[in-house]
């Protein structure tokens, strides 16, 4: 078939390499002028290892695979050692992987057919579907025909809010923001730093290419343009004003000082159905469990894979294909956003006392791989 996949992330760089394989001439669209690959490094996790293997890339992964959470040193106000951070409670298996996101963008683009057409700075303006295929227009001025499009273009997707309907009626704020900088080179032989206050957690990690500040923080959801740099900074500023614990004013302004500056809401999609007629969702856009629930990646792999089966099993019925990808992929999805509730706990203590205590659980943590 003749598909168009929009965003080239890790659920359209997947989905691609999966189509791809099983022999669909596909067009993969990307807003941006380039992959990015900014970003904190990412987990490959369970079952999603084996859809890797499938692909051929995982030995590609297992050799570039880092350490940053599993030696990330949490600290207190006054910067003293609480606790080493322990994967235990982070893993699905001990195989888990955690890659840079550089690494794990390289492997998958690497993935893709040497003639794929991929176009950046390229998006839709118009969509249309039709009885037997889905006519879409495209910002570069061209237009053509496709059996099936394929939405994976984030939680703020372009296509779901086109075909389905506008993003507040499927995406749900869960009280805290995300937010991260590359800041520089890594600080070689430094550990990655982890400071809990009530409402936020504050980090300065090592990466094997960059230097990162970021964290998360409570807060009611902001009326503010999270692509307008300076309507960002200045709400940086204001939740962080007055902090003086631990290294807090001196990261934020370096934060603040780097053209990388990522903000966004740590959100969820919820979706009756990912798919209307030739168009279909996959990834955040379909999904999301949001940041804090460290499944993205694996989510957007498995639905690559997933989709790409149940097309194969259901040749010439794309409803049968649908319903299908959707009823292997929900569980893992469930669980992932199931997982938030938790993570937002443990990753943003809302009190004095829910940070004390999340310290204690680390240190108990610690001390049971000793």
């Amino acid at each position: 078939m003749k598909i168009l996949v929009i965003g080239a992330g890790v659920a359209g760089l997947s989905t691609t390499a999966h189509l791809q394989r099983a022999g669909h001439v596909v067009t993969l669209l990307e807003r941006a002028s380039e992959f990015r690959t900014s970003g904190s490094p990412i987990d490959v996790r369970g079952d999603t290892l084996d859809m890797v293997k499938a692909l051929g890339l995982y030995d590609q992964l297992k050799a570039d695979e880092i350490r940053t959470s599993a030696d990330s040193v949490f600290v207190d106000d006054d910067g003293e050692r609480v606790a080493v951070m322990s994967t235990h409670y982070l893993n699905d298996s001990d195989d888990d992987i955690e890659i840079a996101r550089p690494d794990l963008m390289r492997i998958l683009a690497g993935a893709l057919a040497p003639d794929t057409d991929l176009r950046f700075s390229t998006t839709v303006t118009a969509i249309a579907d039709g009885p037997d295929k889905v006519h879409v227009v495209l910002s570069d001025g061209t237009e053509d025909d496709y059996d099936v499009v394929v939405g994976a273009d984030g939680v703020h997707s372009l296509i779901r809010s086109l075909v389905f309907g506008p993003e507040p009626d499927y995406v749900r704020f869960l009280g805290a923001y995300i937010f991260l900088a590359p800041v520089g080179p890594p600080a070689d032989g430094q550990p990655s730093y982890l400071h809990l206050a009530p409402g936020r957690m504050l980090g300065l990690l090592q990466t094997p290419y960059t230097e990162l500040i970021g964290g998360y923080v409570r807060s009611p959801q902001l009326t503010i343009d999270y692509r307008d740099p300076a309507a960002v900074r200045e709400a940086i500023r204001g939740i962080f004003d007055g902090d003086e614990r631990w290294r807090t004013q001196e990261l934020v302004e370096r934060m603040l000082e780097s053209s990388g500056l990522y903000f966004d809401e740590c959100a969820q999609t919820y979706m009756d159905t990912w798919s209307k007629g030739h168009v279909v969702l996959v990834g955040d856009a379909a999904h999301c469990a949001s940041p804090l629930a460290g499944r993205g990646t694996s989510l957007g792999i498995s639905a690559g894979r997933f989709l790409t089966d149940a097309l194969a099993a259901h040749p010439g019925d794309l409803a049968a294909a649908f319903a299908e990808y959707e009823q292997r992929q929900r569980p893992y999805v469930e669980r992932a956003q199931a997982h938030v509730a938790g993570s937002i706990d443990r990753n943003i203590p809302a009190t004095a006392e829910a940070v004390e205590a999340q310290h204690e659980w680390l240190r108990q943590q610690e001390a049971s791989r000793v």
